[in-house]
């Protein structure tokens, strides 16, 4: 992982600060640089630190299609963001 991200992703200490409109500007800067496949992962490790609720059996427990769905938003917001 980039060393700008894992120093983001350290210094978070609320997850409001995970959403798309949120991300520092060097954060955004990092992320037009990904290739698409390492950028759909980046942000569906962020959509899973933002929204799933791990329970005592599982990790993740999400549905496929909530977690296909909610990247998609995220990407959405993103494309605001890198055009703005």
């Amino acid at each position: 992982m980039n060393q700008v991200i894992e120093n983001f992703l350290a210094d978070v200490n609320s997850l409001h600060q995970l959403k798309a409109e949120n991300l520092p500007n060097d954060v955004l800067e990092v992320m037009m640089k990904m290739d698409a496949n390492d950028l759909y992962k980046l942000c569906s490790q962020f959509i899973v630190l933002q929204h799933n609720v791990p329970s005592e059996d599982k990790m993740i427990t999400m549905s496929e299609d909530e977690l296909l769905t909610l990247v998609d938003e995220y990407g959405k917001a993103l494309l605001e963001r890198f055009r703005g």
